[in-house]
């Protein structure tokens, strides 16, 4: 279930609409936590036994044992980072080497920050944030001031101009928000954007929120209003090389670029495109888990959000029916109730 990150009231003139501010899109990322992999007497026992290492899956923790911990960091790298260096990548052999719970530990691994004047460990209450001015020169603001510089996060989202849709470059969109209206908001929600869908405009609105004050576009879709926090102008670069020059293009050549693109043309369909890099790093983890100790490997699955793959099971579930419906049916037999199929993931 999506997780509202505002609540409050979209003030419009003398009306004020109840609204919640979902997160529409946000990146998709599998975060690793760094470990000391180094070899240790059967009297050592890894810090990942007690603390597993966490692995991570949009906002979810995927802990992991220690063998399972121990196998994804052999497998992780090709470059020798993480990797069992008794591990024969030719035949997939672990055999020359000891067991990972016995040979290898996996540790947790801390930042330590050290003072450039004596080397010394730095306290937290010692840390004071600074502005380097000239090389080697600092204004230091202290964390109280600093705090006292933060904006209050408002309880009303302030809508006070209009503009054309075409007028909004889209380079100014930062992130993105489904605005949803709540109980009691939402006849003065359709209005407003049966309004602005009329009139062909987009909303501009200021909220206070994550420390500092935000501009938001508001615009009309299909489903329902979306609110982009907005790039303020001095963070939109200005690259002098980005320019075209529309005098260089022939007519010929155009007529043959048209005819290239609208071979090319078609709807766009989002769920097409996937990251081939996430789903790369995803294999590596799942083959960690198929070759980490049975034990181990089920005492991790429960918490893994990312599924296993079923292809091969759906397809031996599909030949099995096939082969069924091709043989011939029996006269005078009475045919048992067919069974239900169900597939779950891997717990």
């Amino acid at each position: 279930m999506a997780t509202v990150v505002w609540t409050g009231h979209l003030a419009f003139g003398m009306v004020s609409i109840p609204i919640g501010l979902f997160v529409a899109a946000r990146a998709e990322t599998t975060r690793f936590t760094r470990l000391q992999r180094r070899k240790r007497s059967s009297s050592q026992t890894p810090q990942v036994s007690a603390a597993a290492p966490k692995l991570f899956a949009g906002s979810e923790d995927l802990d992991k044992s220690s063998s399972v911990a121990s196998r994804i960091g052999n497998d992780l790298s090709s470059n020798g980072f993480g990797r069992n260096p008794d591990f024969d990548a030719r035949t997939g052999d672990h055999s020359a080497a000891a067991p990972y719970s016995e040979a290898v530990g996996y540790y947790r691994v801390r930042q330590v920050l050290h003072s450039d004047a004596d080397g010394k460990e730095v306290a937290p209450h010692e840390l004071v944030k600074g502005y380097e001015y000239e090389p080697g020169q600092y204004v230091a603001i202290e964390p109280s001031e600093y705090e006292n510089a933060a904006v209050e996060t408002s309880d009303t989202i302030e809508l006070f101009h209009f503009v054309k849709s075409d007028e909004v470059d889209p380079v100014y969109f930062e992130r993105s928000y489904y605005v949803v209206p709540e109980t009691g908001g939402e006849r003065a929600y359709a209005l407003l954007m049966q309004a602005m869908r009329n009139q062909g405009c987009w909303g501009v609105a200021r909220i206070g929120m994550h420390r500092r004050e935000h501009i938001l576009i508001l615009r009309t879709t299909g489903k329902g209003m979306i609110a982009h926090t907005m790039f303020y102008t001095k963070e939109v670069r200005n690259v002098p090389e980005f320019r075209t020059d529309f005098d260089l293009v022939r007519v010929q050549e155009l007529t043959v670029a048209e005819a290239l693109i609208n071979g090319y043309f078609g709807s766009f369909e989002p769920e097409k495109f996937h990251d081939i890099y996430q789903q790369r790093l995803q294999d590596l983890i799942r083959a960690g888990l198929r070759s980490a100790p049975k034990t181990a490997m089920n005492q991790s699955v429960r918490n893994e959000t990312i599924l296993p793959d079923l292809t091969e099971d759906l397809k031996r579930s599909l030949s099995q029916i096939q082969r069924k419906a091709a043989q011939p049916v029996k006269e005078n037999t009475t045919r048992s109730k067919p069974k239900t199929m169900r597939l779950e993931a891997q717990r």
